[in-house]
């Protein structure tokens, strides 16, 4: 063979293989631009993350359905200031934390990173499913993505990790079900959602069953050590942190433990002991901090009131640490907080509350009014602590000095509109409230709780009220549960 047909045969097989590259890349190009097409259901929590206003997030939460329910951004912000964020998913795999905190970190950049353990535990397993792996993925992009199927487990099938990493190969069947009539709807299905979560990933419940019912709590039997795996992870969260210089908590939320799962906390608590790690147990702090099932949660979440409790403490934790450094206020950002603290008002000062140290407690941080009429008395059994407490309210009178002086006032958001010792009319916000001697009307109308104090809480746009009477003779008098 010539030299000049060696020379062609060379340059055609250098065209063929740059002709099978470029079809390569043009194929994986197509592959990953037509995948969120083909998707019927797209989780969009990890778009409204990154839509969110970049280098913001102060404190970042992550873990299963247990941190979701358990960590309120709008009690945190209430309490320090700063701007919290909850990037949960159902039964979160803990490996897949660890993919989603790289994910965050791609447009955020935390100062206290808070990971719940649940799902290390014996219980979580009812709950686990390959598609608790596909769910935490979906809320990735680009390269963290394809990173997270190496934390798939080496027992799930290589169709299904690769279904879950290319999920274009899982859904390719799916435009079957297109209807291909509404072309609009697919190209929204397959753009990324331009919303923020305005909920900050925090998902509410309501309380139920309004009784205390003690958290039963075990001794751990045993020690279970951690597999090589579940240190390997552990590890790489601490690793990741201490390049980033965030604090790395690790915690566990309130719940219903079992003794198996009281065996494996022991040991996971154990290793982050050994590995110099923060973690805090909720579990042990239960009784300490006046947690109770049925009042603040069920057997696996916290309802508002307990998340109040447990966000509360982590804003003391945190902020007494100084871990917060670097705060700053964005006046975007603030307005998705105040929203949620608006929110948070509603859930903790609502009528189902009737504990009075806890509602003058939240109205004194949380958004709110309140109407407020004193029927003078020498022997009322107010305190020096109920005193500050109804100070702190943005009441003037002084309860301790003057207790034989009536007194009526109106307080919107800690600052007092009106106050006088003698009963007045005034209209806010379109309704006109009248006080008496003996009541508080609005628009005429009694809100049927009469004492010789009345505490009404109220929204200012009237979406929720609970009025609290008080009788200074009763035993109740600060304690109606």
């Amino acid at each position: 063979m010539s030299r000049s047909d060696w020379k062609t045969m060379i340059l055609g097989m250098v065209q063929a293989v740059v002709k099978l590259v470029l079809l390569g890349a043009i194929a994986i190009v197509s592959w990953v631009k037509l995948t969120p097409y083909f998707r019927l259901d797209r989780n969009i929590d990890g778009d409204q993350m990154r839509n969110f206003p970049k280098g913001t997030i102060d404190v970042l939460a992550l873990g299963s359905s247990h941190i979701q329910y358990a960590f309120n951004p709008g009690v945190l912000y209430a309490r320090t200031g700063y701007y919290g964020y909850v990037f949960g998913s159902v039964c979160q795999p803990f490996s897949e934390s660890y993919y989603l905190l790289e994910e965050v970190l791609k447009t955020q950049h935390p100062e206290v990173v808070v990971v719940d353990v649940f799902t290390l535990l014996p219980q979580s397993q009812v709950c686990y499913a390959d598609g608790t792996y596909y769910i935490a993925m979906d809320m990735m992009s680009g390269e963290t993505r394809y990173a997270a199927s190496n934390g798939i487990p080496a027992d799930v099938d290589e169709e299904t990790v690769l279904g879950y990493t290319y999920d274009l190969y899982m859904n390719h069947d799916n435009w079957k079900s297109m209807d291909l009539s509404q072309f609009e709807e697919i190209v929204k299905n397959g753009s990324p959602d331009d919303g923020i979560a305005w909920g900050l990933g925090y998902v509410d419940q309501e309380p139920e069953v309004i009784q205390y019912t003690p958290l039963e709590v075990y001794e751990p039997e045993t020690v279970v050590e951690l597999s090589e795996r579940e240190k390997y992870w552990i590890d790489r969260f601490q690793q990741l942190c201490e390049e980033e210089q965030i604090h790395l908590i690790f915690v566990k939320t309130p719940y219903q433990e079992d003794q198996a799962d009281a065996d494996k906390l022991a040991g996971i608590w154990k290793y982050l002991k050994e590995k110099k790690i923060e973690y805090i147990d909720f579990l042990d702090l239960a009784e300490e901090l006046e947690w109770f099932l049925d009042m603040d949660g069920d057997t696996w979440h916290n309802n508002t009131w307990g998340a109040e409790i447990v966000t509360n403490y982590l804003s003391d934790y945190i902020e007494s640490r100084k871990y917060v450094r670097s705060h700053q206020k964005n006046e975007d950002v603030e307005r998705v907080y105040i929203e949620a603290s608006h929110r948070t008002a509603k859930y903790l000062l609502d009528y189902k509350n009737e504990n009075i140290y806890r509602l003058m407690d939240e109205a004194s941080l949380y958004p709110c009014m309140i109407l407020f009429r004193y029927q003078g008395e020498a022997t009322s059994s107010i305190g020096e602590y109920e005193a500050e407490a109804l100070n702190k309210l943005g009441l003037s009178h002084d309860f301790l000095e003057d207790k034989e002086e009536d007194y009526y006032a109106i307080v919107v958001d800690g600052v007092n509109i009106k106050d006088d010792s003698e009963p007045f009319e005034t209209i806010i916000n379109g309704k006109t409230i009248t006080f008496t001697k003996e009541d508080i009307l609005i628009d005429g109308a009694s809100t049927g709780q009469l004492g010789e104090m009345q505490i009404i809480f109220l929204d200012e746009d009237w979406e929720w009220i609970n009025p609290i009477a008080i009788d200074y003779a009763s035993g109740w008098f600060w304690k109606k549960s």
